[in-house]
C-alpha cells in the first residue's frame, strides 16, 4: 500500500513544563553566544574606524573614520584577496553538485554493499583531516592547486555522506521523492565550500608565503594585524570577511528552517539489496576509484612523511596540541547539545520552534580567522598569551554541532508525534538515545578541527608553550636555510591516533551513519493506520 505523509492534527498546548525547560535549556547557548559572537562582532566593527599605537587593543584608539577601509583597500589588495578566496571555491563546488551526488546515486543503486564499500573508502579523507601537514606537504604547488588536491577527498567525503541520507528510504515511504532532499544538500553544500574558502588561512599562509597573489582576506588580516601592526586596518578586513559570513550563515539557516529539513535514524539496517544493477557498480567504482587516487595525491607527500618528528631535541608538543581544545570542546558542545534538544526536541514553540536556530545559524559559518583580533585583544588584556590557558581555544557555542543535533531532535521529535497521534506508545527514550552517537561523533569533530587549527596557535603560543603547528611552521621556514631538515609532521597527527579515527570513522559510517535519513516535508507514517 501507499503511505502518504501524514497529515498532523493541530497538536495539543505544550505543557507548561515543556515550554520553559526548552527556553532555559536555550539560555547557556544564548549567553555564550552573546559573549563569543555578538560582542567581537560589535567589538571588531567598532575597532575598524579605530587607529591603534600598540599591542593594548582594549585601551580604544583614535577614531580615523573610514580611513581602515581605504587602506586596506588601497592598490586593489583587498578586494583581490576576496576574489582570490573565492577562486578556491570553485572546484569544490564543482564537486559537491556532480561529483558527490553522483558518486551516492552509485552507492545507494547498487544497493547495501555498494554503499558500505563507498563509505569504507571515503572515511580516510575524513579521519586525516590535518589541513597543516597537508598544506605543507603540497607547498611546492601553487596555493590554489594545494587548495583543491588537499581539500578534495574532505569535500567528496562530506558531501557523498549528505546526499547518502537525502537518497536513505524506509520500506514504508519509498514513494517519497528524493529530489526536494537533495536539492536542500546541494544548496547546503554550495554555502558551506564557499564560506570555508572565503576564510582559508591554512593554505594561503602556507603555500603563499611571501607572494601577493596567494592573498586571502584571512591571510591579509593577520599580516596586516600581526606583521604592520596596523590592527585598525586589520579590523577592516575582518567585517569584510564578517559581512558575507552571516549572510551565507542567513542563507543555510533558512534553508533547515523553511523546507522542513530533518535528520531521522531509521530503527534498522535496511537489508542486503538482491541483484545489485551493474551500471551503477560500474560507474560507482570508476568515480570511487579516480576520486581516491586524488586523495591519495593529496595526502600522500603528508603520510609518506608522517612518522618524521623533527630534530632532536625539539620540546614536545602533544598536551599543548590536543589538550586545550578538549576544554573548549567539553564547554561548546555540551552547551550546543542542551539548546538543540531544547529548540527541536522539546519544540517550546510547536512547529515554529526552529526559529531559535536563526539567531545562531548568523554565526553558522564564522571561523576563528574573522573574531580572531577580538580574542587576541581580550588573551593580552588578562596577560594569558604564551600560556596554557592561553592555548584554549575561545569558549564558544559549537554551532554546527547545534544545528546538526537539532536536525536530528526534530526528526525524532517529529516521528514521536505522529507516533502520539496515531494512538501508540513514544516514550522520550525514542527522541534522546538514537542522537547519542551523533552527539559522540559531534565532540569528535569538533576537538578534530580545534586541535588542527593554526591561526590561533600563531597568535597565542610563543616559545614558551609551542604547538605542532608552530613547530611545522618554524621548520617550514628554517628549512629554507638548512634543506635536509626533517619536518615533524608526527607531533600534529600522530599515525596511531590517524589509525584510531579511522576505525571509529568506519564504525560510524556503517553501524549509524548508513541509518541516518535526511527528509524534508511532512514525516511519513511508521505505521499503517489502523481500520
Amino acid at each position: 500500500m501507499t503511505i502518504q505523509p501524514t497529515m498532523l492534527r493541530p497538536p495539543p498546548p505544550r505543557p507548561g513544563w515543556q515550554v520553559a525547560v526548552g527556553l532555559i535549556l536555550v539560555l547557556p547557548a544564548l549567553v555564550l553566544l552573546l559573549t563569543s559572537y555578538v560582542e567581537p562582532l560589535y567589538w571588531t566593527v567598532t575597532s575598524s574606524f579605530r587607529k591603534f599605537s600598540g599591542l593594548r587593543l582594549s585601551e580604544g584608539g583614535k577614531a580615523v573614520g573610514w580611513d581602515n577601509y581605504d587602506a586596506a583597500y588601497a592598490q586593489g589588495r583587498l578586494a583581490d584577496a576576496h576574489w582570490y578566496a573565492l577562486s578556491l571555491a570553485v572546484v569544490p563546488v564543482v564537486l559537491v553538485l556532480l561529483l558527490a551526488p553522483a558518486i551516492a546515486w552509485a552507492a545507494h543503486a547498487g544497493g547495501t554493499w555498494a554503499r558500505w564499500v563507498t563509505r569504507v573508502a571515503l572515511a580516510l579523507p575524513l579521519a586525516a583531516f590535518a589541513p597543516v601537514a597537508i598544506a605543507v606537504g603540497l607547498r611546492e604547488s601553487s596555493t590554489r592547486a594545494a587548495y583543491w588536491l588537499g581539500t578534495l577527498g574532505l569535500v567528496v567525503a562530506l558531501a557523498a555522506t549528505a546526499y547518502l541520507a537525502a537518497l536513505r528510504r524506509r520500506t514504508l515511504d519509498a514513494t517519497r521523492s528524493p529530489v526536494p532532499a537533495t536539492f536542500v544538500v546541494g544548496g547546503l553544500a554550495v554555502l558551506t565550500v564557499v564560506a570555508v574558502a572565503l576564510q582559508d588561512f591554512t593554505f594561503a599562509f602556507i603555500g603563499g608565503f611571501g607572494t601577493r597573489d596567494d592573498l586571502t582576506p584571512a591571510r591579509l588580516m593577520y599580516e596586516t594585524s600581526f606583521r604592520t601592526m596596523s590592527f585598525g586596518v586589520g579590523a577592516a578586513t575582518s567585517v569584510t570577511l564578517l559581512v558575507p559570513l552571516i549572510l551565507l550563515g542567513l542563507a543555510a539557516t533558512l534553508l533547515v528552517i523553511l523546507p522542513g529539513t530533518r535528520l531521522e535514524v531509521d530503527p534498522k539496517l535496511p537489508a542486503a539489496a538482491k541483484g545489485q544493477p551493474v551500471v551503477a557498480w560500474v560507474i560507482g567504482g570508476v568515480l570511487l576509484l579516480g576520486t581516491l587516487g586524488a586523495v591519495i595525491s593529496g595526502l600522500g607527500p603528508w603520510l609518506s612523511h608522517i612518522t618524521e618528528t623533527g630534530r632532536a631535541g625539539a620540546p614536545t608538543t602533544w598536551v599543548n596540541t590536543w589538550l586545550p581544545p578538549v576544554i573548549s570542546t567539553l564547554v561548546g558542545v555540551t552547551v550546543a547539545a542542551l539548546a538543540a534538544f531544547g529548540i527541536s526536541g522539546l519544540r517550546p514553540f510547536g512547529r515554529h520552534s526552529e526559529w531559535l536556530l536563526l539567531p545562531f545559524g548568523l554565526f553558522l559559518f564564522v571561523g576563528s580567522a574573522p573574531l580572531a583580533l577580538r580574542n587576541f585583544a581580550a588573551g593580552v588584556t588578562a596577560d594569558r598569551l604564551d600560556s596554557f590557558i592561553g592555548l584554549i581555544p575561545p569558549s564558544r557555542v559549537a554551532i554546527p554541532a547545534l544545528f546538526l543535533l537539532a536536525l536530528l531532535f526534530r526528526g525524532q521529535a517529529q516521528r514521536r508525534e505522529v507516533l502520539l497521534q496515531e494512538g501508540h506508545r513514544a516514550p522520550w527514550t525514542g527522541v534522546l538515545l538514537p542522537a547519542l552517537p551523533m552527539l559522540g561523533l559531534a565532540y569528535l569533530a569538533t576537538w578534530l578541527v580545534q586541535a588542527q587549527d593554526l591561526i590561533w596557535p600563531l597568535i597565542t603560543a610563543a616559545a614558551d608553550h609551542p604547538t605542532a603547528q608552530n613547530q611545522l611552521v618554524q621548520a617550514l621556514f628554517v628549512r629554507g636555510r638548512t634543506a635536509d631538515l626533517a619536518l615533524p609532521y608526527a607531533p600534529l597527527l600522530p599515525l596511531w591516533l590517524l589509525v584510531l579515527l579511522f576505525l571509529v570513522v568506519v564504525a560510524a559510517q556503517l553501524f549509524y551513519v548508513d541509518r541516518v535519513a535526511l527528509r524534508v516535508g511532512l514525516p511519513e507514517r511508521d505505521h499503517p493506520p489502523r481500520t
